[in-house]
Parts: C-alpha cells; structure tokens; sequence
C-alpha cells in the first residue's frame, strides 16, 4: 500500500490549517535563551477568532487524521512487498514462458525456410 498520497494530503492539510490559525491570529511570541539548557523558554500566545478558528481547527484535524492514515499505510507497506514481489516474478515467468513459445515457433520457422544439407 502507498502512502505518498495521504501524507501529501495530510501535509497539505496542516499547513493549511496552520496557515488560516496563525494569519488570523492575533497574539504574542518570546523566545528566551540562557547558558543553562534548562532555563531556556518560549511562549507562544495566539488567539484566533470567528470561522478562521473553526475552520483551522477543521483543517488540522482533517490533517491529523490522513497523517494517521498514511502512517497505516506505510506500515502495511512494509509487509505487503513480499506478496507484489511474488505475483511480479509469477509474471514475469509467465512473460519467459510466452516468449520461449515464440522463440520457439521463430525457430521453427527459420528451419522450415532453409533446405538442409
């Protein structure tokens, strides 16, 4: 199973959902570095008001939800090569069979076109 197409889906999704959430936003950010890691902060404060807030939230939810589903998909992914490595090599042999039958024939053909000696 491909998961190219829910995780393009679910990409696009969340960065449109961030997208409407933050340019709709009104709010603050500040970011504090210190020597010791664990002083370090950031705070971020955005509030987002009417149908831009409803609909971001729509937009990141329906985001999350493909991002689940094509984590799925590339799970399954994994196992599922074993099965389409075994029906692409069962077509291919049956490609050599039919090609062997029209070498064949081709062989038959150019012994029938020639005299022997």
């Amino acid at each position: 199973m491909r998961s190219d197409g829910p995780l393009l889906l679910a990409v696009l999704f969340l960065a449109a959902g961030l997208f409407v959430i933050c340019d709709y936003g009104v709010g603050t950010a500040a970011f504090n570095a210190a020597y010791p890691l664990t002083a370090a902060s950031l705070k971020l404060s955005i509030a987002t008001a009417g149908p831009a807030a409803m609909g971001g939230l729509a937009l990141v939810t329906v985001g999350a939800l493909l991002l689940i589903l094509a984590l799925l998909c590339a799970i399954v992914g994994l196992f599922r090569p074993v099965a389409s490595y075994r029906e692409d090599s069962a077509r291919l042999a049956m490609t050599r069979l039919n090609l062997g039958d029209h070498q064949e024939a081709r062989e038959e053909r150019w012994t029938a076109s020639y005299p022997k000696e």
